[in-house]
């Protein structure tokens, strides 16, 4: 007969049994996500090693091109751009916030083309007008009243630059002391910085007489926005005024732009149809081509020929044509 006692052991047996196969089946099948995590960790690391090869191979070679562009931007302009601005007076206008390498390159480069570089007047964050201080100096050196609106101030000073870069006609009826007195007072307050050229004491803030050749150039960052500050000073650049010539005008920006068209510098000015007329714009001086398009559309000036260039939208060519035998 079976007893109680039977059935107790005969439970214990098979709850232990249960328990032991629960054991190990969880071992085995832990045994086997193991293994196959170990198997997707060695892939991964192996393809992680393969990005890296490749990475620093892209590195070296991005260094080979970078050394080879800078040996190509001496060499290359010695024989290409070789007195080519001999003797034109080039001054540059720049937005504070811009990469200055490009720049550098450039002027370096003004120099292998003969021009006579008159320095860099730059364009500082103070243009912001998002300070009282900043409002006051301005409506001071302008003056103006410092409860002139924001917009209203900033234009003023605008057309007040451009009157100054821009060479005086015979029949001007203006002060002429007020360009330079300006300057002077906007780089005393701070709104203008100037790098002077290696001839120049810097103690004068540079005009434009007559042949001065105007580079304007702003950046991905500029201190102040475009639509704010360098696009309507170049389009006033380029404006008929009475007694002022329209300035030669090149304006340039040290890389691609990516914002809205309309809101940058060169994207601006190629969709003006007035503007876009009567100056030439280049989308990257961070490149070699971009600079040599630079020197070459200042030549072309010589000879009032404007164009677009670079890759940007708007561009007609990534250099200037050669000029035609018979004329402009």
């Amino acid at each position: 007969m079976i007893n109680f006692r039977f059935h107790l052991v005969s439970l214990v047996a098979v709850f232990l049994a249960l328990g032991i196969g629960v054991i190990v089946g969880s071992a085995v099948i832990d045994s086997a996500v193991v293994d196959q995590l170990r198997s997707q960790q060695s892939t991964l690391s192996h393809r992680i090693d393969q990005v890296d090869g490749e990475n620093s191979q892209l590195r070296g070679e991005l260094k080979d091109l970078r050394d080879t562009e800078r040996q190509l931007s001496k060499e290359g302009g010695e024989r290409l751009l070789r007195n080519d601005l001999a003797g034109a007076p080039v001054l540059v206008l720049a937005v504070r916030g811009i990469d200055p390498e490009p720049l550098k390159e450039l002027v370096a480069q003004l120099a292998t083309a003969g021009a006579t570089y008159r320095g860099t007047v730059w364009l500082t964050d103070r243009f912001q007008l998002d300070d009282s201080s900043e409002v006051k100096d301005l409506s001071a050196s302008l003056g103006l009243p410092e409860q002139t609106d924001v917009a209203a101030l900033r234009s003023s000073a605008l057309l007040e630059l451009a009157a100054a870069w821009r060479p005086r006609t015979p029949e001007a009826t203006d002060d002429a002391s007020r360009g330079p007195a300006l300057l002077a007072s906007l780089r005393e307050r701070g709104f203008l910085d100037v790098e002077a050229a290696p001839d120049s004491d810097g103690k004068i803030v540079p005009g434009a007489s007559i042949g001065t050749r105007l580079l304007l150039v702003s950046g991905p960052a500029p201190a102040v926005a475009d639509e704010d500050l360098a696009l309507p000073l170049a389009e006033e650049l380029v404006n008929d005024r009475p007694g002022r010539l329209g300035a030669s005008l090149v304006a340039a920006t040290t890389e691609m732009p990516e914002d809205p068209p309309g809101a940058t510098l060169i994207g601006g000015l190629r969709g003006d149809a007035v503007a876009s007329r009567r100056l030439s714009t280049v989308d990257d001086l961070g490149v070699l081509a971009g600079r040599l398009a630079a020197v070459l559309a200042l030549v072309d000036l010589g000879q009032g020929r404007v164009g677009h260039f670079g890759r940007a939208p708007g561009a007609q060519r990534l250099i200037p044509a050669p000029a035609s035998p018979t004329g402009p």
